[in-house]
């Protein structure tokens, strides 16, 4: 159901969740991934699902693991990376849910929208979210003498967004900082932030990676093609900031981008980016 990377005693395996039909209208919300960093005894879960179906499959695939979760991390704030947590913790009561200070703010503002939205598109399959999560202290996650290192990027799909940098495995957790072969979401920002998200990469891709798990990406697509994963988003970015700027209907951009990625998963998101933006354009 994932990937995996060892180093010595310390190894990442990524979960999948399956791409989502929504309750209403065609479309479907891409797979999303969740990282388990284990040493020898503890583990440690970047990102928590959302559809309790998905996160009761993720805690069976963390119970197969025998380690004790100790810490759920939260690279930011929409709720199909956090949402999954309060029904962990129930059935890992040692584990403690975290992010940074500004993302546990954006959790605070954002919680009645998201709660809204999140309940039209999925129903009663969204799982209900526990507690907020804690605020960290400090930019670091110890684990059995291994450091995981927090890089407050601040622009992904949105602002602000984390990133996970793990050196003693060569990999970064990247949330929605990247993506790996699926249409990113573009349509929660502007040309301002599309640009802010370009320099996010350019710091993501100082850390020379060897592994980067995106937040959403093709069940098929591999976590160790670092460099095509960033050139890739990269291109997207530019290439839709750039048909955004000259083209005047939806209708054209997602054509525009058809073509340049015929074979990137979850159409709905491009259709989502485009009319969003088109229609802030016009008005």
């Amino acid at each position: 159901m994932g990937s995996s990377s060892a180093a010595a005693d310390l190894r990442a395996d990524v979960f999948i969740g399956p791409f989502l039909h929504f309750e209403q209208g065609g479309g479907t919300f891409a797979a999303t991934t969740s990282t388990l960093v284990s040493g020898k005894s503890d583990a440690v879960l970047i990102d928590a699902q959302h559809i309790r179906t998905d996160v009761a499959a993720l805690a069976d695939f963390i119970g197969r693991t025998g380690k004790k979760l100790t810490t759920i991390y939260i690279t930011h704030g929409h709720a199909d990376h956090w949402y999954g947590a309060g029904d962990l913790v129930a059935t890992f009561p040692d584990a403690r849910v975290v992010a940074t200070a500004p993302v546990v703010e954006y959790i605070n503002q954002a919680a009645e929208t998201e709660a809204q939205q999140w309940a039209a598109m999925f129903g009663d399959r969204v799982a209900k979210p526990g507690d907020v999560p804690e605020t960290l202290d400090g930019l670091t996650i110890e684990l059995e003498g291994h450091e995981l290192q927090i890089v407050e990027v601040g622009q992904g799909d949105i602002r602000p967004s984390t990133v996970l940098h793990i050196p003693d495995l060569d990999a970064v957790v990247a949330g929605d900082v990247v993506y790996n072969q699926i249409h990113a979401m573009l349509g929660l920002s502007g040309p301002s932030g599309w640009q802010r998200w370009l320099q996010s990469l350019d710091a993501i891709e100082k850390l020379d990676a060897k592994m980067i798990v995106a937040g959403h990406r093709k069940p098929e697509s591999s976590d160790y093609e670092a460099s095509r994963m960033l050139d890739e988003t990269r291109s997207y970015i530019s290439d839709f900031a750039d048909g955004a700027q000259r083209l005047d209907s939806a209708a054209e951009l997602i054509e525009l981008m058809k073509s340049k990625y015929p074979d990137f998963g979850n159409r709905w998101t491009l259709h989502f980016s485009a009319n969003s933006w088109i229609s802030r354009k016009k008005a």
